[in-house]
């Protein structure tokens, strides 16, 4: 093969790869490494543990319940005949599904709530009516007094509904609001 071939088809692959590298390029939203994915599409995320097949974070659809999310994991062939608790239950971001085996042989469902550091640390929304103090304690600029002035106060006045409710807390202020609002 000539010289003059061989440039131009090594020419071609050059484009081509170089084509093909930047249309596959995504790029990150400001301030976010690359290595971190959000998922910005509808669904909720769910963590099943237990005796399951693939244990392990999930994006599922809305709606999906216990039992379907455990379908989902689980091969035919070892699904359980029969299943007692939670498996009609809708999820929601932050549940723990668990399927364990109990001393009779029957298969339990049980759904729980993941820790705040690790919905934090999953990009899920914390919401301020389900905290406890330990966990108002792990955001930035809240420490432990504050944490107890905001456990009293809800219990005091009742739930906030939303991040902004906080303001009514002494020692939080629009500054430290801001600071803490992109957990909620």
């Amino acid at each position: 093969m000539p010289g003059s071939q061989r440039l131009t088809l090594w020419c071609l692959a050059l484009l081509l790869s170089l084509a093909l590298y930047l249309k596959g390029r995504v790029p990150t939203p400001r301030g976010e490494g690359a290595a971190f994915f959000r998922y910005t599409g509808q669904g909720i995320t769910v963590r099943l543990a237990g005796s399951v097949a693939r244990p392990g974070v999930y994006r599922l659809p809305v709606g999906a319940t216990a039992g379907s999310a455990i379908k989902m994991t689980v091969p035919d062939a070892a699904a359980p005949a029969s299943v007692r608790g939670a498996d009609s239950r809708r999820l929601m971001n932050g549940d723990v599904v668990t399927l364990e085996v109990d001393s009779a042989g029957n298969t339990v469902i049980s759904v729980t709530k993941m820790g705040a550091k690790e919905m934090m640390l999953l990009a899920i929304p914390l919401h301020p009516d389900r905290l406890t103090e330990q966990e108002w304690d792990l955001l930035p600029g809240i420490g432990p007094a504050l944490s107890r002035r905001i456990i009293a106060d809800r219990q005091e006045n009742g739930a906030f509904g939303s991040v902004e409710g906080l303001l009514r807390v002494p020692g939080i202020g629009a500054g430290k609001l801001a600071a803490i609002r992109k957990y909620f």
